[in-house]
């Protein structure tokens, strides 16, 4: 799976989704507009499937992504938090990249925590659990990911507490799904 801004890169796409900024955003509303594309547009991130990874300029971040033999979606969704909001040590059930096009976060995975700003991406795989955390005074915080899912999750959460008991506590991020396309 890679994440290509703009369409300078050399790829044979197998299925791509486009996700472009709006203009007219505020809160917790998503950040952008998703739509299903056959060929890279020349502006905003395009998550594209392709055999092979894209070579040339735009290319921000391209990983192997195990792809099941059952049925499956490519999910382009995303995630708003307030100031100040947690996503509990979760996985879910698909790999794929991350952008964050608003705020800031603090990605605790497996082994390290990074801080991640606007305009960074990042790749979580299936088996390693993350909690996040969007930092004080920066305002809504949001990120547009992309994750290769079993069909079955078609119109369903992913998203899995690793702690039963942080079920308890609150949750104020909102997931915003944009495409689940059948591969």
């Amino acid at each position: 799976m890679s994440l290509i801004r703009g369409g300078d890169a050399e790829v044979d796409i197998r299925a791509a989704i486009s996700w472009t900024p709006r203009d007219d955003t505020a809160g917790l509303d998503p950040a952008g507009i998703a739509t299903v594309v056959d060929q890279l547009p020349h502006a905003g991130l395009t998550f594209v499937l392709s055999e092979a990874a894209p070579a040339g300029a735009g290319v921000l971040s391209s990983h192997a992504c195990d792809i099941p033999d059952s049925d499956k979606l490519l999910r382009v969704d995303e995630v708003c938090f307030p100031v100040g909001a947690v996503a509990h040590r979760h996985t879910h059930s698909g790999a794929g990249l991350r952008h964050l096009v608003r705020g800031a976060l603090r990605i605790e995975a497996e082994g390290h925590t990074q801080i991640v700003s606007e305009g960074d991406s990042w790749f979580e795989p299936i088996t390693s659990p993350v909690r996040a955390v969007a930092l004080q005074g920066i305002g809504v915080t949001s990120f547009v990911r992309a994750m290769v899912i079993p069909a079955s999750f078609a119109g369903k959460s992913t998203f899995a507490l690793v702690d039963p008991a942080d079920a308890a506590l609150p949750r104020l991020q909102v997931t915003h799904r944009h495409i689940d396309l059948p591969l």
